[in-house]
């Protein structure tokens, strides 16, 4: 498959409303993206990575002529996340990790899980994928950032306007609640937790 039918198989793979979104990403004008898709024209090659990216595709797979369907979807691993005491936030991409099957790569990201303060539902050394495209709902299990540490944690919204992040298992050393006052609610960043798996 070529360049341009591939972009046209994954646009349609998306559904509706995948055009206009991969003209938001990339900045270009929807003739453009038409242009792309019917191959009149081929994307610069500095838009191939958000292009990749926005589809939970390889560069590597839209640039090889010999590849068809994609296989496998991938998400950027940008480092690890405590499990226990909050660490240092980092976004470093140094790897690409499998998409399980089912799952919209749009907005998906990948951190390593370390720490016992989220078992059993999420056990130390497991990969987590999450989700930036909508905002958590009360109770669902967050990878946050929060006064430069980071975690995964479940999120509580309180009535007075306040967080809590909150640990599924209180046993182990650290691993208590972290409370954000209302008026620090903007500083805190929460993308769903969307399932948890070994890497083999």
């Amino acid at each position: 498959m070529k360049l341009h039918e591939k972009l046209r198989y994954l646009v349609d793979e998306r559904g509706r409303g995948a055009q206009a979104r991969l003209a938001e990403i990339t900045g270009d004008a929807r003739p453009t993206i038409s242009k792309w898709l019917s191959g009149k024209q081929e994307p610069p090659k500095h838009k191939l990575k958000p292009i990749a990216d926005f589809f939970g595709v390889t560069v590597d797979y839209l640039l090889d002529d010999t590849q068809d369907k994609p296989l496998l979807r991938y998400a950027p691993l940008i480092g690890l996340a405590s499990c226990g005491v909050p660490t240092e936030s980092f976004n470093l991409v140094n790897e690409y990790v499998p998409i399980p099957p089912g799952i919209d790569p749009e907005g998906v990201y990948a951190v390593t899980a370390f720490g016992d303060s989220m078992h059993p539902t999420i056990s130390d050394g497991e990969t987590v994928l999450c989700s930036a495209k909508k905002p958590p709902s009360n109770g669902t299990i967050v990878h946050y950032t929060y006064n430069g540490e980071s975690g995964i944690k479940k999120i509580i919204y309180n009535q007075d306007g306040s967080i809590t992040l909150m640990p599924l298992n209180m046993d182990c050393p650290g691993c208590t609640p972290i409370h954000i006052p209302k008026e620090n609610v903007g500083d805190l960043i929460a993308r769903r937790c969307i399932t948890a798996y070994k890497m083999l």
